[in-house]
């Protein structure tokens, strides 16, 4: 029975802290950006889909195979 006291203890002690750190996070205004970071572009649109920079497309032309000898 000790141990279900420890763990209701341990338990309340965790929810105090993460509500302790919410507020202070709330009241330092770490999230006021948030949204507006949320709405600015990460690249500028080039058009070329999602090829990021460096890359280039592949080329569309087929290689012809060599035949076997027929040995």
């Amino acid at each position: 029975m000790d141990v279900v006291i420890l763990m209701v203890f341990v338990s309340l002690m965790l929810v105090v802290g993460a509500v302790v750190l919410l507020l202070n996070s709330i009241h330092g205004g770490d999230m006021d950006h948030a949204d507006r970071l949320s709405l600015l572009p990460l690249e500028e649109d080039d058009g070329r889909g999602d090829l990021g920079k460096g890359h280039r497309r592949p080329d569309r032309t087929l290689v012809a195979m060599p035949e076997p000898d027929g040995e």
